[in-house]
């Protein structure tokens, strides 16, 4: 058989599978597989409309489980030399804890074009990959119900009493917005004190301590609280749906917390994981993310700020200078403790 020959053979073949339209269902037979983790919620939409779009363009085909951190460190702890996940979603305080277990590959930024338009707070810790998004908290507020707050003290304002919304501290957003309070009221990252008796103070204006951030969002929905610290892209989604629901940042700034992309040691794909992690960071993504309707906060300095954002900062520069980063090395110290006594004495 010539050259030619089988040429047009396999062009033959190739427009007869297109005409059977099996020609996308071979493509992605021959993409590379990955299996990651997104959060529930936004991130979840989002990964599912803009990332994995973004990624089969590359030859990358994602599969996704909505899971949170704590039950993907405890998969892969015990599956170390076959890992479940090849590329991770991690937030700052849960991954800095992680780090002695050695389950994250080092991450070679200088195989990621777009890892350089990154500021040195979002190029992540210990060389294990970088922050794609910033979950800032501040104060969700109902604007038919309430005036819009200008600090976390006004939680214990007498008006806002019996609407209260709280959430537990094993979330990032409980763990900071206690952190806050005792900063304010003469504590710090290492001395929760204060935060602990200001809100035994707040209890009997308090509807509801929900199990978890997502939980704390439908509160507002169903019309059950109409003030509560949660995270700006929760808010703003909800908002975007016709909810009557706001978002306030407090004097001091709104808490960043930095949400990494790593990969995982002993992944089979690698060099397709690299580029998963490089794919969320191109500014197509990053600006798809920090826009209507998911409002993801991004970490590329290539990315415009839409107005509904700019109350973070005009920019990602500027959005660092007025926001707040936490100490979660020193958090994580006592956070196991924390946790328990939030959950005898406040009860989730």
């Amino acid at each position: 058989m010539s050259p030619s020959t089988s040429r047009r053979r396999f062009l033959g073949a190739s427009a007869a599978l297109a005409a059977c339209g099996l020609a996308p269902e071979l493509a992605r037979a021959q993409a590379a597989k990955l299996v990651g983790n997104t959060y529930p919620g936004v991130y979840e939409e989002l990964f599912r409309n803009v990332f994995g779009p973004a990624l089969r363009k590359q030859g990358i085909d994602p599969t996704w489980s909505p899971i949170l951190v704590v039950d993907v460190v405890a998969k892969i702890l015990a599956a170390r030399d076959s890992p479940p996940f090849d590329v991770v979603l991690f937030d700052e305080g849960p991954l800095i804890n992680v780090l002695k277990d050695d389950i994250f590959a080092k991450f070679p930024d200088s195989r990621s074009p777009n890892f350089k338009d990154l500021p040195e707070q979002f190029r992540g810790f210990e060389n294990t990959g970088p922050v794609i998004t910033v979950q800032a908290i501040g104060l969700a507020y109902n604007p038919k119900k309430v005036a819009k707050p200008t600090s976390w003290n006004d939680l214990w304002r007498k008006e806002y009493k019996g609407r209260v919304g709280l959430t537990g501290m094993a979330s990032s957003l409980g763990t900071a917005y206690m952190c806050e309070i005792a900063k304010l009221n003469g504590g710090s990252e290492r001395n929760f004190e204060p935060a602990f008796a200001k809100i035994k103070e707040l209890l009997p204006s308090v509807a509801s301590v929900a199990p978890s951030p997502g939980a704390l969002v439908a509160l507002f929905q169903q019309g059950e609280i109409d003030i509560a610290p949660n995270y700006f892209n929760n808010i703003m989604l909800l908002k975007s749906k016709g909810v009557d629901v706001d978002f306030a940042v407090p004097a001091t700034g709104a808490v960043m917390i930095r949400t990494t992309q790593n990969i995982i040691k002993n992944t089979k794909q690698f060099d397709a994981a690299v580029k998963y992690v490089d794919v969320a960071l191109s500014p197509e993504v990053q600006q798809a993310m920090i826009n209507k309707p998911y409002f993801s906060i991004s970490t590329s300095t290539k990315v415009q700020f839409p107005p509904e954002v700019q109350m973070l900062g005009s920019s990602v520069p500027d959005m660092l200078k007025k926001g707040v980063l936490l100490n979660w090395a020193e958090i994580n110290k006592i956070r196991p403790q924390l946790i328990d006594r939030f959950n005898r004495e406040i009860k989730v």
